[in-house]
């Protein structure tokens, strides 16, 4: 076993506190040919070890430490794990460990002893308040001073002016139809006028409803009512369509809508 030549303690700063970063250490006499590795330690509670240990070499002396921090005030008796000693061929020796004495201080503020709190006497009894109805009323009055004046200038404002009765038109969708020709709204006539017959056939059979194109609504209908002027009707019908796509020009749009008003009036009496 290589003899110890020294050991001693380092510390960052003097008189360390609790949580303060502490460096605790040991100086050793390095043999030529040696070299020194800080041993693994783990020490317990209340020591915390923040990191490995370090080496330092001074001429054939090295120092070894270890970064610690204490978390408990007090004094505090630490024992240093012994370096190890590799030497030529692979040997290795280890010094054996120190004990180093340690002060730690607190980070509160000391107190003297009789700071404690004494015990208070038993308080007495809260009498309780007396209830009044003064606020209601006030605040009834208040309510009644600020609304009044509005529901009087509320019943001042007059009887509301009647509604003026809607003007009923013989044929509510002539006249709009007409506005939109003079507008240019052609093809929106012949939808109108298309779909206003549409429904007048879909009312008596109902087989030939809207969702069909013009040559099924004609086949349901010559299948119902064979009776009905379908020949004038298909007329009709396709001539609606041509406006409505562009084929025939769009000035013949209100005179076919004034022609389904007869077909539908007609169809309408046909099947009474």
């Amino acid at each position: 076993m290589i003899a110890l030549l020294a050991a001693s303690l380092m510390l960052q700063g003097t008189a360390p506190t609790v949580g303060d970063t502490v460096w605790l250490g040991r100086t050793v006499r390095v043999p030529a040919g040696y070299a020194v590795r800080a041993t693994d330690w783990e020490p317990a509670d209340p020591i915390e070890l923040l990191g490995r240990g370090r080496v330092v070499l001074t001429g054939d002396s090295a120092r070894v430490s270890y970064p610690v921090v204490l978390w408990r005030p007090g004094p505090h008796t630490i024992e240093l794990p012994g370096p190890l000693l590799l030497g030529p061929g692979g040997t290795v020796d280890s010094l054996a460990p120190v004990r180093v004495s340690l002060e730690v201080r607190s980070v509160l503020p000391s107190a003297p002893p009789d700071s404690s709190l004494a015990p208070q006497p038993r308080a007495g009894l809260v009498s309780r308040t007396v209830v009044s109805l003064t606020p209601v009323a006030l605040l009834w009055l208040l309510a009644a001073i600020l609304l009044l004046p509005l529901h009087l200038w509320w019943r001042r404002r007059g009887k509301p002016a009647r509604a003026t009765p809607p003007v009923v038109w013989s044929d509510p969708l002539e006249v709009p139809l007409a506005r939109w020709a003079d507008a240019g709204e052609y093809r929106a006539v012949a939808n109108v006028a298309a779909a206003r017959l549409r429904v007048a056939v879909e009312q008596r059979v109902s087989s030939a409803h809207s969702g069909l194109d013009t040559e099924r609504v004609l086949a349901e209908i010559a299948a119902a009512r064979p009776q009905w002027p379908l020949q004038e009707l298909g007329h009709l019908l396709r001539a609606l369509d041509d406006v409505r796509f562009g084929v025939l020009p769009s000035s013949e749009a209100l005179r076919l809508s004034r022609a389904t008003i007869e077909m539908r009036d007609r169809l309408l009496r046909d099947a009474a």
